[in-house]
């Protein structure tokens, strides 16, 4: 009976295949460095104890028992890295501060405290949080409750019944569900898929099959071009990533404080996300021809850009190296804005810094894509 197939032919093909891969080193390196990127970056921002959160801290009583509850926080502080502590003076001032981002809680002391608790009453210690992150809200209130609880005033634990100290939360913004926190994140996230595919894959796919090669008898500059296909794809960016708004919105029953004011801001936080990202593929593809160099780094910019925005953990904790991937990343802003926009309802000046650092990414992205932009084969 004759085999199907020959050992010899099937070795042979699978050598031209292998030999392939060894003239593509660029497609092999990516492989191999996914895996351990995916490892140090979800690693570092997904995972681990909150640090350095900032926290003001309002004491209206100076008795012993509010010097004691002054000391736990401070020991939190101090021992588990777990706040940034800054004493305010006024309730109001502190609030307001927190919404407009300078901090994640605020812990009230109010007046009569001490005398409340040396009475055997019930002392309510005030808590105040941030609670569009959800996960730094539920861990500061985690954390006070756990240090209250082993709180001694003169060498006095404090009862653990409804007589003695207790926590009083209280949600700055209402309450909101976790998928309502998610939503500036998809948002962002959705913008770096078109991103992808129309500045970094329709691109070289396009180069590969010599589309461009048109473009080379007329007197279109390397800005023409840049500028022409950064229009087309984020054209496109903006109309996909207000269709995902609008679905997002809709599915976490997200209500649109502001009205009108406001999503015309998410609009253009979207815009500039938009244009930001698919100048920064243009720079990262303009010398690229493989059709599959973007395809292989796909994983790896989804990873590099979307993990350190802070969509889904603190920013406050990540690592010194960490932190300096998220302060030069777009995405970051865009998730600070975006979650400013839709779940506090800020107005322009609290997002105004954010649009700036967005504007001059972009700015540097077109100089540099511009730059390296090749019009010749």
């Amino acid at each position: 009976m004759t085999l199907p197939f020959s050992v010899s032919r099937v070795l042979a093909v699978a050598e031209r295949d292998l030999r392939r891969f060894r003239r593509n080193i660029q497609l092999v390196i990516p492989m191999v460095m996914m895996p351990i990127i995916y490892l140090l970056i979800l690693g570092k921002s997904m995972g681990g104890d909150l640090h350095y959160l900032p926290v003001a801290m309002v004491v209206q009583d100076q008795g012993a028992a509010s010097a004691a509850v002054r000391k736990q926080v401070m020991t939190l502080a101090a021992t588990k890295q777990l706040f940034r502590v800054r004493e305010e003076t006024d309730v109001r001032t502190a609030i307001e501060r927190l919404r407009q981002g300078e901090y994640r809680a605020v812990i009230i002391v109010p007046p009569n405290f001490s005398e409340e608790f040396a009475r055997g009453e019930r002392a309510e210690l005030g808590l105040a949080l941030d609670n569009t992150d959800a996960t730094s809200a539920n861990t500061i209130e985690g954390e006070m409750r756990r240090a209250i609880a082993d709180l001694r005033v003169e060498g006095r634990p404090v009862m653990r019944s409804a007589v003695g100290v207790i926590v009083e939360r209280v949600d700055v913004y209402g309450h909101k569900n976790y998928m309502q926190y998610l939503v500036p994140g998809v948002i962002a996230l959705a913008l770096f898929f078109v991103a992808m595919v129309a500045g970094g894959i329709i691109l070289v796919d396009d180069r590969a099959r010599g589309i461009h090669e048109g473009y080379f008898v007329t007197p279109l500059t390397s800005m023409d071009l840049v500028a022409g296909l950064t229009l087309s794809a984020t054209t496109l960016a903006l109309l996909m990533g207000s269709m995902v708004t609008v679905s997002s919105i809709l599915i976490a029953q997200l209500p649109l404080i502001g009205g009108l004011k406001t999503l015309l801001l998410v609009e253009f936080t979207i815009f500039l996300l938009g244009l930001g990202l698919v100048l920064m593929m243009f720079t990262l593809m303009a010398r690229v021809s493989n059709p599959m160099t973007p395809r292989a780094l796909f994983g790896i910019l989804n990873v590099i850009t979307f993990f350190p925005s802070g969509a889904l953990y603190p920013t406050e904790s990540y690592p010194g190296w960490l932190q300096a991937i998220s302060m030069v990343n777009p995405m970051r802003y865009a998730v600070h804005a975006l979650r400013n926009l839709l779940l506090k309802g800020v107005g322009f000046g609290a997002v105004l810094p954010d649009f700036l650092i967005l504007i001059t990414f972009a700015i540097v992205m077109l100089i540099l894509a511009s730059l390296l932009f090749k019009r010749t084969l």
